[in-house]
C-alpha cells in the first residue's frame, strides 16, 4: 500500500515544523534574496587580488555564462536555513569562508572546467567505512562492503588535509554506512578545517540518534543527503534490501532538521519511480518531509548493477521524462513550495557542460583507498595507501584534461570494463588497463597536460 496524502500530512511521518526549519523561495519571494546574493558580488569584483579568478565574461565561463545555464534548467529557486542560502549541491552554502574561498579558485565559473578560470574541485565523495547493514541494489561500493576495515583514520585525514589544499568545496563523507563507523566520523570532521571546505554526510539514515546528529553538528557538519528511492515504503525496502529502511530514511530526516542540519534527499532513479509518473507523488512526499533539496540520479551499469545493461536499467524515455519533470519541479507553480531538484545527468549533457568527473568538478575515493573519476566509473588511478595522493590527483587530470561531451563514460566502457573483469581484473580495474579505450572517448589529446 502507498502512503496517501493524510498519512503523509498528518501521521506518524510528519512532526510539527520548525520556525528555524528549511524554507524554499520561488519567484517574486525569492528576489530579496536574490538581490543580497548579487550585492555579494560587489565584493569580489572590488577585490581582485583576494578573488584573482571571479569573472563575469561569459567567454571565460563566468558568472554570466553560468546564469545562462542556469536559466537553462530553470533553476530558479533558492533554499533556505538560518542565515544560510543553498542554490546548488556542488557549492558550498552562502555566506560562508568555504563559498568564499571557492570563488578565488573560479568555482563560480563552472563552464570553464580544464581551463585555468576553474581551479575548484567541487565535491570530492569519500568512502570512509567498508560496513553497511543494507544490500541496496544500486549501490556503487558494492564489491567493497565489508565489516573488516579499509583505510585507516590517519590516512583519511592526511587526505582531507591534501584535498583541502587543493582546493574541494565541499568533502563528502559516504561508504558504507558511515553512521557505523560513527567515532571515526566525528574524529574526521573535527580534525578538519571547516573555514577551508564544507562538510556533507550521505546516509541511509541507519544508526542514526539525536546524540549523534547533535554530535555531527557539533563536529562541523553543514549537510545531510538521505538516501530515499520511492514513496513507496515497501518498493524503497526491497531497492534497499532492508525490512524497515524507509522509515529509518524518514525517521533520520526527522531528526536532522530537528538538529538544523540542512537536509536532502539522494535519489537513485528507478523505472517503477519514473515510468508510472510517481514522480510527482515523490517531490510531495519530499515537501512533506521538509527538506531542501532532491537530488536524483540515473542508474548507471556499476556495483549492485555490474552486470545489467544500459537498457535494462534507463532508456532514452526515461531521460526524457526525467528531463521534463525537473524543468516543471523547479518553475511551476503547483511545486512552488516543493524542494529544490537537481539532475546532474542535464548538466553534464553533451549538449550543456559535458562530463565534469576527474576533478573538473568531482570525483571518488572508495573505501579501499582507490582514487576514480567518478563513483559511477570504476577505474582507479591509483591507491591513497600506496602512493602521494597528489601525484595520483596529476595523473587522473592529465587523463581527463576537459569535459567530455559525448555519452557518460560509465556507458561507454561498461563493456570493456565486464570483460576485463570477466579475465580476473578486479574491480575498480586500473586506469592503464582501459588507457587506449579511454583515448578513443575523446578527451584525451596527445601531449596534453593537466592545467
Amino acid at each position: 500500500m502507498e502512503i496517501g496524502d493524510g498519512e503523509r500530512r498528518g501521521g506518524p511521518l510528519m512532526s510539527s515544523k520548525s520556525p528555524a526549519g528549511i524554507k524554499i523561495y520561488q519567484g517574486w519571494r525569492s528576489l530579496p534574496l536574490k538581490l543580497k546574493l548579487r550585492s555579494s558580488l560587489l565584493k569580489y569584483l572590488l577585490r581582485r587580488k583576494d578573488y584573482p579568478l571571479f569573472s563575469l565574461n561569459p567567454s571565460r565561463g563566468g558568472l554570466l555564462k553560468t546564469y545562462r545555464i542556469q536559466k537553462k534548467a530553470k533553476m530558479k529557486k533558492i533554499v533556505r536555513l538560518g542565515g544560510h542560502f543553498y542554490h546548488s549541491l556542488t557549492l558550498p552554502r552562502f555566506p560562508s569562508k568555504p563559498y568564499d574561498r571557492m570563488v578565488a579558485k573560479g568555482g563560480l565559473n563552472i563552464a570553464a572546467a580544464g581551463t585555468p578560470w576553474k581551479g575548484q574541485v567541487d565535491v570530492v565523495i569519500l568512502a570512509v567505512t567498508r560496513k553497511c547493514a543494507y544490500d541496496c541494489r544500486h549501490c556503487y561500493e558494492k564489491f567493497n562492503l565489508s565489516p573488516e576495515a579499509g583505510v585507516s583514520l590517519g590516512q583519511w585525514k592526511r587526505t582531507v588535509a591534501e584535498l583541502q589544499d587543493l582546493g574541494v568545496g565541499i568533502i563528502t563523507l559516504s561508504g558504507g554506512e558511515p553512521m557505523l563507523d560513527f567515532e571515526a566520523v566525528v574524529a574526521l570532521l573535527a580534525g578538519a578545517d571547516k573555514d577551508l571546505s564544507e562538510f556533507h554526510i550521505h546516509t541511509s539514515g541507519h544508526a542514526l540518534t539525536p546524540e549523534k546528529a547533535e554530535a555531527l553538528k557539533e563536529a562541523g557538519l553543514s549537510a545531510v543527503g538521505v538516501g530515499l528511492d520511492d514513496c513507496d515504503p515497501r518498493r524503497h525496502d526491497s531497492i534497499r534490501g532492508y525490512s524497515g529502511a524507509f522509515q529509518e530514511a524518514v525517521q533520520a530526516i526527522n531528526i536532522l532538521r530537528k538538529a538544523g542540519l540542512m537536509t536532502y534527499l539522494n535519489t537513485c532513479l528507478t523505472r517503477d519511480l519514473v515510468r508510472p509518473s510517481r514522480l510527482e507523488p515523490f517531490l510531495d512526499l519530499a515537501r512533506d518531509l521538509e527538506v531542501g533539496i532532491v537530488r536524483l540520479l540515473e542508474p548507471r551499469p556499476c556495483g549492485g548493477y555490474f552486470g545489467q545493461s544500459e537498457e535494462d536499467l534507463f532508456t532514452d524515455v526515461d531521460r526524457a521524462t526525467v528531463r521534463n519533470f525537473f524543468l516543471k519541479a523547479n518553475s511551476s507553480s503547483r511545486f512552488k513550495n516543493h524542494p529544490l531538484v537537481v539532475y546532474p545527468a542535464f548538466f553534464e549533457a553533451p549538449e550543456n557542460l559535458g562530463c565534469l568527473m576527474a576533478g573538473l568538478s568531482q570525483f571518488h575515493i572508495d573505501s579501499l583507498g582507490n582514487v576514480e573519476p567518478c563513483v559511477f566509473v570504476p577505474v582507479t588511478f591509483g591507491n591513497i595507501r600506496e602512493e602521494s595522493f597528489s601525484k595520483i590527483f596529476v595523473k587522473m587530470r592529465e587523463a581527463v584534461p576537459a569535459p567530455l561531451r559525448s555519452r557518460c563514460p560509465s556507458l561507454i566502457l561498461a563493456d570493456t570494463i565486464k570483460a576485463k573483469h570477466a579475465q580476473g581484473i578486479p574491480l575498480p580495474i586500473p586506469y592503464e588497463e582501459v588507457r587506449e579505450e579511454w583515448r578513443k572517448m575523446g578527451f584525451l589529446p596527445h601531449g596534453k597536460k593537466y592545467i
